[in-house]
């Protein structure tokens, strides 16, 4: 998967592939193979070379939703520029609505539990890209929960939490 998705960087239908195929063989595990095989690189950067591309980015955004369950998963992924990754295809997607729901939820995942990403969220226009996909798609009830729990979990820093109420986050949630 990870040879193929190399070779063939410039080829939108072989990320969305190698991104689904990494979403499924990803488990919680930390001694995950696929991990230690920088899974993370290549879709990151399949993500960032097809950031116009729906089915990639959410293939991508899936696949990172996966990925993030445990602490140093995040950490990396944070680290290889996945925060960045996401918001670019959150906002080159807007009306996509499987984009939405799987970039809420892979920033989400991001930000659990971790005080790090939830500052590099923040900077990196995270929280801007959530809120507007909740008010973009206010009647989709899978946009909606990835939405509010990302919020949930931006929300562990006060800074965030200020940031949040004056984007409109508050407002958002309620009319959703």
């Amino acid at each position: 998967v990870l040879a193929g998705m190399r070779a063939h960087k410039d080829a939108a239908r072989v990320q969305k592939q190698g991104c689904r195929a990494l979403r499924y063989l990803c488990t919680n595990t930390a001694d995950n193979k696929v991990t230690q095989l920088f899974a993370f690189n290549a879709l990151i950067a399949g993500m960032r070379a097809h950031s116009g591309a729906a089915e990639v980015q959410e293939a991508g955004c899936a696949a990172l939703s996966n990925l993030c369950q445990n602490t140093d998963t995040r950490v990396t992924v944070a680290a290889l520029g996945g925060i960045e990754a996401v918001v670019a295809g959150m906002r080159a997607n807007e009306g996509e609505v499987r984009v939405q729901m799987w970039g809420c939820g892979a920033l989400a995942g991001l930000c659990a539990d971790n005080a790090a990403n939830q500052v590099k969220v923040a900077v990196h226009g995270g929280i801007e890209a959530v809120v507007a996909g909740i008010r973009a798609h206010e009647g989709v009830e899978g946009v909606q929960v990835a939405g509010c729990l990302a919020l949930v979990h931006f929300c562990g820093n006060a800074d965030n939490r200020v940031k949040v109420a004056a984007l409109g986050g508050i407002e958002a949630v309620l009319v959703g």
